[in-house]
């Protein structure tokens, strides 16, 4: 069985490399700079903390470079000096492709990313959940089969994307989770200038957040859709926008552009005209 080492030893090598153990896929250890991260990280999973980097190399099939996106590129540009034949070089960055790897085939080895589109928060409890991550993976074919012969074995759901689609993809991934964030933020500081406590604008919209969550997650964005754009109550939406400021209405407006394409999908005999040129006077 492959054995799987980690240059790096932060949250989601420390997480993976638990998840691994936890579940009889051997790990060989980890490799990093703060050498009490890495000792945290071997005690935690019952592996070993390499001093040398190279030896981890030497003692792995798979190698996961988890450090900070930028630095591994740098990391990379140094293991690729080394005798790396056979060997499977991976990353978990959401954002950058395999194509980072230059010069792998040439040195006999395969290069993959494997994304977990999944929060980590905490090293030494996010291994319990991990279980539930959908995994995103591309990268040379050799490498991508044997990386899924292992996380599927495990019962996870794995889709390969296009390389060249990596920074879209994460772009995507972003606006589902970090934006979605911001828009909440948003309506949180509207409703406080409205009158209401902090606490109680939370109150007042956590059914509505986990309602429209759950009706988009098990239906459609246009069974979803609900409201004033829906319904095509253009008076509704003028004054929405009358009590808006710019920096509000600049968010505003091209997410209720992008509500009007769902609706005119869900209602095809409406006559959305009237409510686009509300919204983009």
């Amino acid at each position: 069985m492959k054995k799987t080492g980690f240059i790096g030893a932060g949250k989601v090598a420390c997480s993976v490399g638990k998840y691994l153990t936890e579940n009889g896929i051997p790990v060989s250890g980890y490799y990093d700079l703060d050498s009490d991260n890495a000792d945290e990280a071997a005690t935690f999973t019952d592996s070993r903390a390499y001093m040398d980097g190279s030896q981890l190399i030497s003692d792995s099939d798979i190698i996961f470079i988890s450090t900070p996106d930028d630095k591994i590129l740098p990391v990379w540009e140094h293991i690729k000096t080394m005798d790396i034949r056979d060997k499977y070089i991976g990353m978990f960055s959401g954002s950058l492709s395999s194509k980072l790897f230059s010069g792998v085939g040439s040195a006999g080895a395969h290069g993959f990313s494997l994304h977990p589109m999944y929060a980590f928060s905490d090293r030494f409890t996010d291994y319990r959940d991990f279980h539930t991550a959908k995994l995103t993976l591309e990268g040379d074919e050799h490498a991508c089969r044997v990386i899924t012969d292992i996380f599927a074995g495990l019962g996870h759901d794995i889709y390969v994307i296009d390389s060249e689609k990596k920074y879209r993809y994460h772009a995507a991934a972003s606006i589902a989770s970090n934006l979605m964030i911001g828009l909440y933020d948003l309506s949180l500081d509207m409703l406080t200038d409205c009158g209401l406590k902090p606490d109680q604008a939370v109150d007042i919209l956590a059914p509505l957040v986990k309602k429209n969550t759950l009706a988009m997650l098990n239906t459609s964005p246009a069974e979803a859709l609900t409201g004033p754009i829906e319904r095509g109550d253009v008076e509704t939406v003028e004054h929405h926008l009358s009590v808006m400021s710019g920096r509000e209405a600049a968010i505003y407006i091209p997410l209720a552009q992008r509500l009007i394409d769902i609706a005119e999908k869900k209602n095809p005999d409406r006559n959305y005209d009237p409510m686009r040129s509300v919204v983009n006077k």
